[in-house]
């Protein structure tokens, strides 16, 4: 088994990373799928999507069995989120190469990225965020992947489509190790904050919301 950890962050929220090890035959056979995932599988024809997607599901029903929430096969809703069926938790997932991060919240929605800084991330960022977060990057390529991440975050909370990720997503870095940070979404009637935390884990780092 892959199991990295479960951390309790606070009483609401719990993280988990999943390592991908195994095959896809190997989750295929250990993981049951809701009638909706088993569609999104056989739509699937990238055989690492396919890995990645298994192994996510497999990360869920580890944990949500550990910690005693639910024994029943998560789904995707019909904006791409997966949900627990009739339950007070809300969960999100992230997956970069051979990791898979969830976050789980009660009665909280999560929202949760992993990521390795890169250099696209510096060449998107004009497009993407807004003078104050370019000012806030300083040309640190770190610094442009937690703004990416954080804003991934945000748009997860949202969950909705339709939002931009320069007019309707905000992130502000809240001390200096760029560990906590305010994000901000505000479309039309909507105007929500939160803050964000980041962990990291080898090259990479996860960023959460907490609130």
């Amino acid at each position: 088994m892959a199991l990295e950890f479960i951390k309790k962050i606070n009483e609401n929220i719990h993280l988990a990373v999943w390592k991908i090890e195994e095959d896809l035959d190997f989750y295929l056979e250990n993981v049951p799928l809701s009638s909706i995932d088993k569609n999104i599988l056989e739509e699937t024809t990238h055989p690492e999507k396919k890995l990645e997607f298994m192994a996510g599901r497999m990360l869920c029903k580890t944990v949500l069995h550990e910690l005693r929430i639910s024994e029943q096969p998560i789904f995707r809703n019909e904006y791409g989120k997966p949900q627990i069926p009739d339950s007070e938790y809300d969960i999100s997932l992230s997956h970069t190469e051979n990791y898979i991060a969830l976050t789980v919240g009660f009665k909280l929605n999560v929202g949760i990225d992993i990521e390795k800084p890169k250099a696209k991330m510096a060449k998107v960022a004009p497009r993407l965020y807004t003078v104050e977060e370019m000012s806030y990057c300083q040309d640190n390529l770190v610094h442009f992947s937690k703004v990416w991440s954080a804003k991934e975050v945000l748009y997860k909370l949202f969950m909705k489509r339709e939002l931009d990720f320069r007019e309707h997503l905000r992130v502000k870095p809240e001390n200096k190790e760029w560990t906590l940070m305010t994000g901000t979404i505000q479309k039309g009637d909507f105007n929500q904050q939160y803050q964000l935390a980041f962990y990291e884990l080898e090259e990479y780092f996860i960023c959460l919301n907490l609130t």
